[in-house]
């Protein structure tokens, strides 16, 4: 039989030593941002795309002409 203490005591150390190993990382947040001269997608530019758009606002519950009305959690 498994000792739920001893496994959530475990546990716990291993989050811990994570926890403190990400201290330690150093991040350059300008890796984060990205320029773009477009923003959005041309319907119907190249074979993989055509129709996306109808597709995707035909599969959702609720939708205006261009966009997916969506509540949190609410699309399964």
């Amino acid at each position: 039989m498994v000792d739920k203490t001893k496994v959530e005591k475990e546990a716990k150390e291993i989050l811990d030593k994570f926890a403190l190993a990400l201290e330690k990382v150093r991040i350059d947040e300008s890796d984060f941002h990205f320029s773009q001269k477009e923003f959005e997608r041309i319907e119907g530019e190249g074979v993989e795309c055509e129709g996306f758009k109808n597709k995707l606002l035909e599969n959702a519950p609720q939708h205006d002409e261009d966009f997916v009305i969506a509540e949190r959690g609410g699309w399964k």
